[in-house]
């Protein structure tokens, strides 16, 4: 059960990566002028403010958890590729909606 959930999460997590550069690879050939660039650097500001959530987790992580406890590295590569999926699809979600807006 908790094993079609994540492989559920690795294939959308999956296809909202490889929907972000396939948008952004047209996108580029399409518009590639100064609005354009501005729509990526918005979404790359909003998207990087996951980055800080993660390294702020991270520091008060181990005030909650039990230093005892171990995570393998399988779950570790897990829990990577479904932070590089959110990323992405908050990425994804700032262009559309900055492309909309602007």
């Amino acid at each position: 059960n908790e094993q079609t959930i994540i492989l559920f999460f690795l294939i959308v997590s999956l296809g909202v990566t490889l929907s972000l550069y396939i948008l952004k690879q047209e996108t580029d050939e399409l518009y590639g002028d100064e609005r354009w660039e501005m729509i990526q650097l918005k979404s790359y500001r909003i998207a990087s403010i996951s980055t800080w959530l993660l390294i702020i987790v991270l520091l008060i992580l181990p005030i909650f958890v039990d230093s005892q406890s171990t995570i393998t590295i399988q779950r570790l590569t897990i829990f990577c590729l479904f932070y590089i999926g959110a990323r992405n699809l908050l990425e994804l979600s700032a262009i559309i909606y900055f492309d909309k807006q602007l």
